[in-house]
């Protein structure tokens, strides 16, 4: 035994059967929030046609958006440690038991969000801008979204759950459906279809409408899939004495 630890370069030679397996697991998260990314880029595109003043009014919720979802991306990742902690158990009663009870205290922690938020949107807004047009727009915008962070609670707690036991596709999957294939066709369609003399480039609403709709969709699929089970089936590849 040494005293000291002793770092050489053999030492950092990968082990393929390891570096494959974070592989498999990370880049799947990796190239989702690459296409969320994208994602953004082409719905904000459409934010910046509505004018100067949807744009300040996105800046300030996305601010508040940042800290309405900090609690639903903890119990994402506290979801992924708690289920890869009992897969590697071998405990999916665990695994099972805590996605119910995990996922009810997300849906409860964002609710009370969500009522704060529709109590006082104003004053929330006011934080970040004293001009009561841009207020007003902000906190009837993020009227819209505030009941999608509920939704967005499910989707993170269940998609953590699915991470956790080796499944780190599915989620991927999920994600890119609800934020490109039909947030951004949908976002645009409302935006065309509500043209008019008063509204050119359609209703700004479009925007969050179809994020809220996005996240709606994104909980009742990532539900059906977790409750169908075929994530468990990572669990069985990786070790056949799991379930």
């Amino acid at each position: 035994m040494t005293e000291h630890f002793d770092l050489k370069i053999e030492y950092l030679k990968p082990v393929k059967e390891y570096a494959g397996k974070i592989i498999s697991l990370g880049l799947p998260s990796g190239l989702t929030q690459g296409i969320l990314s994208v994602a953004m880029i082409i719905v904000q595109s459409l934010t910046n046609s509505f004018g100067e003043l949807l744009i300040a009014a996105n800046v300030i919720i996305m601010r508040v958006d940042g800290f309405a979802m900090l609690p639903n991306f903890s119990f994402g990742t506290a979801m992924t440690t708690y289920a890869g902690q009992n897969v590697g158990a071998r405990k999916m009663d665990r695994v099972i038991k805590g996605a119910k009870q995990g996922t009810l205290l997300a849906i409860i922690t964002s609710s009370t969000l969500t009522l704060l938020i529709l109590i006082f949107g104003k004053q929330l807004m006011g934080i970040f801008t004293e001009t009561a047009e841009l207020v007003e727009l902000s906190r009837r915008m993020m009227g819209i979204i505030a009941v999608g962070y509920i939704a967005v609670a499910i989707t993170q707690s269940l998609s953590g759950i699915m991470r956790g036991a080796g499944d780190t596709m599915t989620p991927m999957w999920i994600s890119v459906l609800t934020t490109v294939i039909i947030r951004v066709p949908i976002a645009y369609g409302i935006a065309y279809f509500t043209r008019s003399e008063a509204y050119p480039n359609g209703r700004q609403e479009a925007v969050f409408i179809s994020l809220l709709i996005s996240w709606i969709l994104g909980a009742v699929i990532t539900t059906l899939v977790y409750l169908r089970g075929k994530w468990k089936e990572r669990v069985v590849i990786q070790d056949k004495k799991v379930v």
